[in-house]
């Protein structure tokens, strides 16, 4: 791993008391320009872009009205009012474009070259968080890689980018940045809703997250890229 090339892992601080934190200092960011090519974006719905609308089984949806009431283009599954902080920080860095939905039956070919959102609203770091969260199937949670394991974005938009634009992934990767909003509803469904019943702390619980995070991480095959420059976030409850 260098600490050469300008791929990072920007952890937002999406938690439930303080989701509008955003984890943003490391110079990259501010950073404007051609060295930023796109973002690939996991996560949960404060980073979702509307992938949760093509699950058909899934109860977290934002496809309707008040959702998307100052977004230009209405309702679009972004689990805000307006742009969401993944579009903020597409236009902070001059992106052309909004980030597309993985799950978009229109994400493919030259749309996919400037990133990929793959975060889907009511999935976490832990397996089951998805399910406490009434994310009905499997499937919602798939989205989101298996919560973190990169899945996705290894095995089909990878590929596909690298025919698009004609290089390898080790040429192409570090000129993306990696986001990753989560933990919140691990904290609400997994901890806060279930205190009653298990005998953690809380101290506990978020070194659990931290761990496991790190470990769904580490077993994609691009981890090193992921891992390099990360920036840890300290949640709001601790």
């Amino acid at each position: 791993m260098t600490r050469e090339t300008p791929s990072k892992l920007i952890f937002l601080c999406l938690s439930l008391l303080a989701y509008s934190s955003i984890c943003t200092s490391h110079p990259s960011v501010s950073k404007k320009g051609a060295e930023i090519k796109g973002l690939f974006v996991f996560g949960s719905s404060l980073v979702d872009n509307g992938n949760n609308n093509f699950l058909q089984n899934s109860l977290a949806k934002a496809d309707y009205l008040p959702y998307g009431v100052d977004f230009p283009l209405g309702p679009s599954g972004r689990f805000t009012n307006g742009k969401n902080v993944i579009d903020l920080l597409g236009d902070h860095l001059q992106l052309p474009s909004l980030i597309p939905a993985f799950a978009d039956p229109n994400t493919m070919g030259s749309k996919i070259v400037h990133g990929v959102n793959f975060a889907s609203g009511a999935s976490g770091i832990l397996d089951d968080t998805g399910f406490l969260a009434q994310t009905a199937t499997q499937n919602t949670l798939e989205i989101a890689a298996k919560s973190f394991k990169i899945r996705n974005f290894e095995k089909v938009t990878l590929p596909e980018l690298e025919a698009q634009l004609g290089h390898r992934s080790r040429v192409l990767l570090p000129n993306y940045l990696f986001v990753v909003g989560t933990g919140g509803n691990d904290y609400s469904f997994n901890y806060f809703l279930m205190k009653s019943s298990i005998n953690v702390s809380l101290e506990a619980f978020t070194a659990n997250l931290t761990s496991s995070l790190s470990q769904q991480i580490r077993s994609g095959l691009h981890a090193q890229i992921f891992f390099d420059n990360l920036l840890l976030f300290e949640d709001a409850k601790s």
